[in-house]
């Protein structure tokens, strides 16, 4: 069984105050890779926990996942999902009725990249593998690139969303409806044009069960901003989301719940990458770049934020190095974005914690991120040592 870790978290102030006597919290490993286990994703649903994630214990990174129980300690193996020559990174995975539906995207030694979504049953067995865009006979699929695709489940479908890099056009989001058997039900649709410097995309549905996507993108602005699509029956909503401001703002994620809207993201407008949350109406994120409220004001830089709700309170997580190396912080806010007690730092320790993944569990949150040693980490291929771990908030 793996180990279970007691570190110490101490409720802080980011700016800079002392902080009281540590308060022990259990942390969880999940993979057991003894080289690089990073990009880690959870998802949530009646029928459990589960995350995956990218792994280079084979001597070459591929997707690996693991069932948990709802504190975190697994309650089977770990399933490697991939086994090929193909590089295969961020995995993002999703609950269909008792089965993992996983999306990651792989690379080949020439470069080329292709996104892929697969099924796996309960007992890890693989039911099938699509490549995307999924063509069918009524609608043939151009050969191209894809990456950094997501995967959302309605019922016994699902909505997969990816990048499409071009050299020749603007490069573009798409997406695509499949059933549960990862056939087609819609042709691929383009969504919105991005940038090169996109190389992140999140998603929910709301209570109608239409997608929503965040992502940044340097499209006829200054440096990169935040732009929300929503897919509608009619086609896609394309909003821009933070102003033409000249300062990167990077790296977004959404959550809804009830009719309300909860975003996050890191800006450099202070002249240093701080977390930004906006918790508020849905007719209110238009305006989310300006009634944000700034979470972090440390001299370090704070990255890798995320966001979830759990009934009428907001969960955000995000990782900070004003300490010197990065470390885990949790904060609840309430559904107005106001925060309901000071920061948490989750983590203390001799390794760097970064980029917290985060759903609602009982009354509380999930995180899930991984503790990287940053003095042996090697390259995107290889890795360097980082292991999974899991801890639970109340």
């Amino acid at each position: 069984m793996p180990s279970v870790y007691r570190l110490a978290f101490s409720v802080v102030v980011l700016s800079g105050c002392s902080a009281p006597a540590p308060t022990p919290v259990s942390i969880h490993h999940i993979s057991q890779s003894g080289q690089g286990a990073y990009e880690v994703s959870l998802a949530v649903s009646d029928a459990g926990l589960a995350a995956a994630w990218y792994d280079t214990r084979d001597g070459n990174p591929e997707i690996y996942a693991r069932r948990l129980d709802p504190d975190g300690r697994p309650t089977g193996p770990e399933w490697r999902l991939t086994a090929d020559l193909q590089l295969s990174y961020e995995a993002d995975v999703a609950l269909l009725d008792d089965s993992l539906v996983v999306a990651w995207y792989d690379r080949s030694s020439d470069g080329r990249l292709e996104s892929r979504v697969g099924r796996w049953a309960r007992d890890g067995t693989r039911t099938w593998v699509r490549s995307l865009p999924v063509s069918s006979p009524e609608h043939a699929t151009r050969d191209t690139q894809a990456r950094n695709p997501l995967v959302l489940v309605r019922g016994t479908t699902m909505f997969c969303a990816w990048i499409e890099p071009s050299a020749d056009e603007m490069s573009a989001v798409y997406g695509q409806w499949l059933d549960e058997d990862g056939q087609a039900v819609t042709p691929p649709a383009r969504l919105a044009p991005i940038g090169d410097t996109t190389w992140n995309l999140n998603g929910v549905l709301d209570e109608a069960g239409r997608p929503w996507l965040v992502f940044d993108a340097a499209v006829e602005t200054e440096s990169e901003e935040l732009f929300l699509v929503r897919v509608l029956p009619s086609g896609p909503l394309v909003l821009q989301l933070t102003a033409d401001d000249g300062f990167p703002s990077k790296y977004p994620d959404l959550a809804l719940s009830d009719g309300r809207v909860a975003l996050t993201w890191f800006d450099e407008r202070d002249g240093n990458r701080e977390v930004y949350l906006f918790g508020g109406s849905l007719d209110g994120l238009a305006h989310a770049s300006v009634s944000a409220r700034r979470v972090t004001q440390t001299p370090g830089e704070s990255i890798g934020a995320y966001v979830n709700w759990n009934g009428g309170r907001i969960g955000l997580a995000w990782s900070d190095d004003h300490d010197g190396q990065h470390e885990v912080y949790f904060q609840p806010f309430d559904q107005g974005g106001a925060p309901l007690e000071p920061a948490r730092r989750l983590t203390d320790n001799t390794t760097a914690s970064l980029i917290p993944a985060i759903v609602p569990l009982a009354d509380g949150f999930g995180l899930a991120w991984n503790e990287d040693i940053v003095a042996e980490r090697g390259d995107h291929e290889t890795g360097g040592r980082s292991e999974i771990v899991f801890a639970r908030v109340e």
